[in-house]
């Protein structure tokens, strides 16, 4: 009789122990889809300016992840694009990622030269957040729009790619400073560089979750497979082109997706 008593005792407390564990991970559940809607909260709309054209994509590999970008203006003439991906995923990683929207946005409202805004994230990443052992890359783009010129500074981010109107020529807007995080000083000699752009130009800023988007040899995609991708679709609208470059690189990828992936595309008019 004790002995049945003493089973019957475990079984409740396992039952209520299986409640509270169901409850908590409900409770999980709803702050992660919380966490998701803010985050999501924080992408760009769709631009369709007289001078430029820009949109935007971001899957997730979780339901929050690190990638965040930005696409403002300082006035009716300058556009901003900027982007950044926090190393790891997760809430961590995203509240991060908010944080350096908000930071970035500052330098934005002032007009200030993308390397200026590089520098400004930098120290206050290093200031606040040196013992999170979180790092980013990034790039900060100021396009104008009169002069149809670009003007960018990255730090350690995948290269923006830039393709002229005729769909042959591709260019590479290398990152010219360490990533974001790694030491308080951390720019280049020459830490932004400026090109002319042209109307029907298009630009690319993304993330390395589509570069390293592996096949099944386990070869990746790479920046030269990405840049094949977007110069082969020239002639798709730009509103449609996000969509049309992530199905090619779901094409080409074997297995499941590892990262977040966030694809700015721009079209200058």
């Amino acid at each position: 009789m004790e002995h049945d008593e003493r089973v019957e005792h475990l079984c409740r407390r396992l039952a209520e122990t299986e409640q509270a564990l169901l409850a908590a991970q409900t409770k999980l559940q709803r702050q992660l889809k919380l966490a998701a809607t803010v985050h999501r909260s924080l992408l760009p709309r769709p631009v369709r300016h007289e001078r430029i054209h820009v949109d935007v994509r971001y899957v997730p590999v979780e339901g929050v992840g690190g990638d965040y970008c930005q696409v403002d203006f300082s006035d009716r003439q300058t556009c901003y694009i900027t982007i950044c991906d926090v190393t790891g995923h997760g809430i961590g990683s995203a509240l991060l990622a908010t944080r350096v929207s908000s930071e970035v946005r500052y330098g934005i409202i002032y007009g200030r030269e993308p390397c200026d805004i590089v520098r400004s994230l930098n120290r206050f990443i290093c200031d606040h957040f040196e013992e999170t052992y979180l790092y980013l890359t990034f790039v900060a783009a100021q396009i104008d729009l009169e002069r149809r010129r670009i003007t960018w500074s990255g730090a350690g981010h995948p290269s923006p790619l830039l393709i002229r109107r005729d769909g042959k020529t591709v260019q590479l807007l290398a990152s010219q400073n360490l990533m974001i995080g790694t030491l308080k000083d951390s720019l280049a000699d020459e830490p932004q560089h400026t090109v002319d752009l042209e109307p029907g130009d298009r630009l690319f800023f993304y993330t390395d979750g589509l570069t390293e988007t592996p096949n099944a040899d386990g070869r990746y995609l790479g920046t030269q497979g990405l840049a094949d991708i977007a110069a082969g679709a020239m002639s798709v609208d730009l509103f449609h082109l996000a969509d049309h470059v992530l199905e090619q690189v779901a094409r080409y990828q074997h297995g499941p997706t590892t990262d977040d992936q966030t694809l700015i595309v721009a079209e200058i008019q």
